[in-house]
């Protein structure tokens, strides 16, 4: 089939179109804060009991429903590290970590979560290397 040149060059402007355009909106990311409400928190705690930070996790509707998570620490300047992890139970998942973070991790996003159930954690470690965990790691929940 031979096309004319006008149809050849709409064809070309509607594939130029289609193939190059950017996407409508990001469905994960890294962002200063969470947007929403706190819908869940933990403490972040060394093996030993001691209290080195706090994870929360955030909700807003926005976007097809956004998850959120973000680690602070209570360590100041002497915190060898934070991180804040999200995972989706669709199979989606995203972190935030850096040995020189010293006041927060996060947040950690991804949105058209809606209804989804979710398992988040935080992470601070000491300037002896011990590391805190907190948050939710075993069953699924807080289903946006």
């Amino acid at each position: 089939m031979r096309l004319t040149r006008p149809v050849a060059a709409v064809m070309a402007a509607i594939c130029t179109t289609v193939l190059f355009a950017a996407p409508a909106s990001a469905a994960e990311g890294i962002s200063s804060s969470c947007s929403g409400a706190i819908v869940a928190q933990a403490p972040v705690k060394l093996p030993n009991g001691t209290q080195v930070g706090r994870v929360e996790l955030w909700y807003s509707s926005a976007n097809g429903g956004t998850n959120c998570v973000i680690t602070r620490s209570s360590l100041g300047s002497s915190t060898g590290g934070i991180g804040a992890y999200l995972w989706l139970q669709d199979g989606r998942s995203i972190y935030d970590a850096s040995a020189s973070y010293n006041s927060y991790a996060g947040g950690a996003w991804i949105s058209n979560a809606a209804g989804i159930c979710v398992k988040y954690k935080g992470e601070v470690v000491n300037a002896s290397g011990a590391v805190g965990t907190g948050g939710r790691t075993g069953s699924w929940g807080n289903c946006g």
